[in-house]
């Protein structure tokens, strides 16, 4: 069968910086640059280490710009470059993908013509309706952070980049299947589709995704599918760099994790709180406990992220995040498979 997917390799300095941020924000969830980030926290101003870590969780920890940036093709050759093409996304276009594609572009219309009737929390208000201030604040921000931190790795690391991605793009003309099955063991290639595992396994067929755009990284694993656009899919190419120490272990955070779910009441309490909100008292009732220890309970269930509150009159109410839950199977699975991904590191033949 005749493989009719295009596939282009293209290394766009704009999405490594945006990953750069994105392991910054999470550096134990990234073995490979873990020991970078940890020079970068060291290095930065601490407001601008300060605004990475504030800014980020509300832009998907930095990876909505690589959805702007492949979605309205900046090609660009500097990050400079890209900052400024940034600017000129148009602004209902900039908002719709700075909130993650949540609301349509007409719902967003709706309501910046009538923000009272907006479903939103502040900052999704903020982000709409001041849209072309936070364009300014974001591109200042960008300067700032390639002037400080990002411009020096890039020039280090272009060297290993483009050699891999010469390399790989004449290794493609062997056997285009072959090769791309080899680029990361969550991904499955064939004449007909491509499959690429996360939470869940995502299935693009070439015929309605017609082109696979492979973008090489030296920040990206262990994830591999960085975005979806209309009718490209674009996956990162993982490249080795010298004198990068990968780090072995386990993130401190997922460690956190599993032992607050290692205790069988609070991991009855999450099952409860994840079908039906639950206050404190119904919850200590129900258990026969005092409130003081299912507020403790509760209180380490909000600090890992797998639980949320909301007030209703008097009460508050508890529930809980199903998606943090998806996302923990993700990261045990990452962890366990890291000794795989060692085999699929790319390095780039230099002589």
């Amino acid at each position: 069968m005749v493989f009719n997917m295009q596939v282009l390799v293209d290394f766009s300095p704009f999405n490594e910086m945006m990953i750069s941020l994105h392991v910054i924000q999470n550096p134990s969830h990234h073995p490979y640059r873990k020991a970078w980030a940890e020079r970068a926290q060291e290095k930065l101003p601490k407001e601008l280490l300060f605004t990475i870590k504030e800014w980020g969780p509300h832009f998907y920890d930095w990876m909505y710009f690589i959805n702007i940036r492949n979605e309205f093709r900046f090609n660009e050759d500097s990050v400079e470059e890209a900052i400024t093409m940034l600017s000129k996304v148009p602004d209902l276009s900039f908002a719709h993908m700075l909130l993650g594609e949540k609301y349509s572009m007409e719902s967003l219309l709706k309501w910046k013509n009538s923000p009272a009737s907006a479903p939103f929390h502040a900052f999704e208000k903020e982000v709409l309706l001041k849209t072309a201030s936070w364009k300014r604040k974001l591109n200042d921000f960008f300067y700032d952070y390639n002037r400080y931190m990002f411009a020096e790795e890039l020039f280090r690391i272009t060297p290993w980049i483009s050699r891999a991605a010469d390399n790989f793009h004449k290794e493609l003309k062997t056997s285009k299947i072959a090769v791309l099955n080899s680029i990361h063991p969550d991904i499955t290639v064939s004449a007909e589709h491509i499959k690429i595992k996360k939470n869940e396994v995502y299935t693009f067929s070439f015929k309605d995704f017609p082109t696979l755009i492979i973008q090489p990284s030296t920040y990206a694993t262990p994830h591999v599918m960085l975005c979806c656009n209309d009718d490209r899919v674009a996956i990162a190419l993982h490249v080795a760099v010298p004198d990068s120490e990968k780090d072995n272990e386990p993130p401190e955070d997922l460690i956190s994790l599993l032992k607050v779910l290692g205790e069988p009441t609070r991991l009855k309490i999450l099952q409860d709180v994840l079908h039906h909100p639950y206050s404190t008292k119904q919850l200590a009732f129900k258990y026969g406990l005092t409130e003081a220890t299912v507020s403790s309970h509760l209180k380490l269930l909000l600090s890992c992220g797998l639980a949320e509150t909301q007030r209703r009159g008097y009460y508050v109410f508890y529930t809980g995040k199903r998606e943090r839950l998806e996302s923990l199977r993700t990261e045990v699975a990452q962890f366990m498979q890291q000794p795989v991904l060692d085999e699929y590191i790319y390095t780039p033949d230099l002589t």
